[in-house]
């Protein structure tokens, strides 16, 4: 059995992944306009980025993004609390500025909920920092929040579930 060396120059290696990563940036937008899911293509994207970091010298460049400033520091913000750069999903559309003031109240109201301070000063901190009611704030942290089992339904859920049982 005969072993054949196959060797690339580094300009060679860095032109195949270049014209590959740029194939997966089009199926991404494909995959985003027809509101696909694209965790996976983006996470297959970030390896093969680390990988050309590898092969090169000089470190690749960063797609530069620009958005709107209050994007731009909720983007900024988003990063800090979750590591997650979102640049890229905002300026494709899959995420508005409600969404990330959504992810960033309630990341940050467990935070504080966690240093012990009270719910109230969460609330108008939180409140004034990004614009919401203390109710939305409120509708956000709670309404999401899984009951756990057991636990009497209370309200309109309970006569709903009652009447539903009559008529059943």
């Amino acid at each position: 059995m005969k072993i054949y060396a196959i060797e690339q120059s580094n300009a060679e290696v860095k032109k195949a992944y270049g014209i590959l990563l740029d194939r997966i940036n089009e199926h991404i937008k494909l995959l985003a306009e027809n509101r696909k899911p694209i965790t996976s293509i983006v996470g297959i994207k970030r390896g093969l980025l680390r990988l050309k970091i590898g092969i090169s010298e000089e470190p690749t460049q960063k797609v530069n993004i620009k958005l709107p400033e209050n994007l731009e520091i909720l983007a900024g913000s988003f990063m800090e609390k979750y590591q997650i750069d979102i640049k890229e999903i905002i300026d494709v559309g899959l995420v508005g500025e409600k969404e990330i003031i959504k992810a960033l109240v309630k990341k940050e109201y467990d935070e504080m909920a966690k240093q012990g301070k009270k719910y109230k000063d969460i609330k108008a901190e939180l409140s004034g920092k990004y614009g919401l009611s203390v109710s939305s704030i409120e509708k956000l942290v709670y309404r999401d929040t899984p009951r756990p089992a057991g636990t009497p339904l209370k309200g309109r859920q309970a006569n709903t579930q009652s009447k539903n049982k009559k008529d059943g």
